[in-house]
């Protein structure tokens, strides 16, 4: 069995790679926090949000924080 996490299985699922202990090795998955579009500061203030849209996500009306921004925008969160 090869250690690659790029191969896949027929249903497209990564194959499951077992360690030398017998354990099976977890897939990471990664979420980056929420970023301004204009000047790409983390420093974000939510001023109304919609929680449920029918499919679990939530719709949020953000403001930048920055001091040389303040750009206003919506955020959608799956």
């Amino acid at each position: 069995m090869t250690e690659s996490t790029h191969e896949a299985e027929p249903n497209g699922l990564p194959v499951r790679v077992r360690t030398q202990t017998g354990r099976r090795r977890l897939t990471t998955v990664t979420v980056e926090r929420p970023r301004c579009p204009a000047c790409g500061g983390v420093r974000l203030r939510k001023y109304r949000s919609q929680r449920d849209q029918g499919d679990g996500s939530t719709l949020s009306w953000v403001r930048c924080l920055d001091e040389d921004c303040g750009y206003r925008f919506r955020l959608v969160q799956e």
